[in-house]
């Protein structure tokens, strides 16, 4: 009797003390290029684990081995004039095995991180934009090959977990961890990839590094935009990262061949987050404007509007590194590095 007694009461001590360990998870500290260490001891947000319901993948799909034959399954699926307006048509064009595998895609959405006009493009499954946001990307060219080699990872991948990273702490190179939270933004996107589990897209405490080659591998947004991509991403949603010209030759000069697409964004010129085919487009309006008024008689001509000063450059040089600026100054030899 007395045995079961004090069995009885031994239960609720290790429920309160189970209870106890589980909520206590603490900060997370975040190595500059191992972010999976920290990411280990982390729980991935449990609403992003939630199981789609299982959607049955058409078996046509598995006997696609032409563009052909993938024309004809779109344009045969009920969903032809969706897949039209999107840019599934356009990849296949250029890359038959990334269109099959967007086919095949069973989640609602797609990412491409195009590094060529430095976006982070949502789409739907059938191709369709949803969202663009300007990022940063790695300070290095050429896919990702090692550990520390600041570079940012090319391929076709997929989304493996989303994590809060609110209070996540960086660490540099050289060891020293940086007092100041929030340098990884309120989200975190692990990137799924055969090379590394060390990166992913998540937002940033340096306002002005979207636009700029800059970080250690990471893809960063604006922290409202990564609040607002999250919702659209569990694990398994598929990320393709896109080389830009400059990567391409980094990579075939160092014997690797990655997939580029031609996404229709252009190139990003780093003026006010435009590309330069929107530049292109600008001046050619701005000179049909030009003569249109040349054209009209003198006393039609409106008068000049008045110039406002433009609003100074959003961003520093691109060959500035920024920094996160930390809760306290620390000597200066213990300055953090850029984050992730």
């Amino acid at each position: 009797m007395r045995h079961t007694i004090l069995s009885l009461l031994t239960i609720p001590m290790l429920l309160m003390s189970c209870g106890k360990s589980a909520s206590d998870s603490g900060s997370i500290t975040v190595d500059a290029d191992s972010v999976t260490t920290a990411m280990d001891t982390a729980h991935a947000l449990p609403d992003t684990i939630t199981a789609a319901p299982a959607q049955t993948v058409d078996n046509r799909l598995d006997s696609l081995a032409s563009a052909e034959t993938t024309i004809n399954y779109m344009k045969n699926s009920g969903h032809w004039d969706a897949y039209q307006a999107g840019i599934i048509p356009s990849i296949l064009e250029q890359n038959l095995d990334y269109a099959r595998r967007l086919l095949r895609n069973q989640k609602d959405h797609f990412i491409i991180v195009d590094k060529q006009s430095m976006n982070v493009i949502l789409y739907d499954k059938y191709g369709r934009e949803k969202k663009c946001y300007l990022m940063a990307c790695s300070r290095y060219f050429g896919t990702k090959h090692k550990r520390r080699d600041n570079r940012t990872p090319e391929g076709f991948f997929s989304a493996e977990g989303i994590y809060n990273s609110t209070d996540w702490l960086y660490t540099n190179d050289d060891g020293y961890t940086s007092p100041a939270r929030g340098q990884f933004g309120p989200r975190f996107i692990r990137l799924k990839t055969p090379v590394t589990s060390q990166v992913g897209i998540h937002g940033t405490a340096a306002r002005h590094s979207p636009g700029k080659r800059c970080s250690h591998g990471c893809i960063r947004i604006q922290n409202e935009q990564i609040l607002e991509l999250v919702k659209f991403v569990s694990p398994g949603t598929p990320i393709i990262v896109n080389p830009s010209d400059r990567d391409r030759k980094v990579n075939e000069d160092e014997g690797y061949s990655i997939p580029q697409i031609n996404i229709g964004k252009g190139t990003y010129s780093g003026a006010g987050g435009s590309t330069q085919s929107d530049k292109t487009n600008k001046n050619i309006n701005t000179k049909q404007n030009a003569d249109s008024t040349a054209s009209k008689p003198a006393e039609e001509k409106a008068e000049p509007a008045q110039q406002t000063p433009s609003e100074p450059a959003d961003s520093p040089a691109v060959s500035e590194p920024d920094k996160a600026t930390p809760e306290k100054q620390e000597p200066a030899k213990n300055e953090p590095a850029t984050t992730e």
